[in-house]
């Protein structure tokens, strides 16, 4: 299959171990892997885009869904003891 992933053709190599190139290596394991329903995301999109009022952020698949429901209980959690101190 195609990619539309472009990468550098030559990596230097005093970065290898540095988050760029881990990234790389994560991006080269993860392109056309990823979860969820590219055709049902699009449709998704498409259907946002005509609506009179857009979301700040379209949060698209059940593992982003999930992965911002710890995120959210990390944000209350870490708020919590602060709210009676201000």
């Amino acid at each position: 299959m195609a990619s539309s992933l472009s990468v550098a053709a030559n990596r230097i190599p005093a970065y290898d171990n540095t988050p760029a190139h881990i990234t790389l290596d994560w991006t080269d394991q993860a392109n056309h892997a990823q979860l969820g329903d590219p055709v049902k995301d699009a449709a998704l999109i498409v259907e946002v885009t005509g609506t009179q009022k857009l979301p700040t952020h379209l949060y698209l698949g059940q593992d982003t869904l999930d992965r911002l429901e710890v995120k959210y209980q990390q944000v209350q959690d870490d708020l919590k003891p602060w709210r009676a101190r201000t």
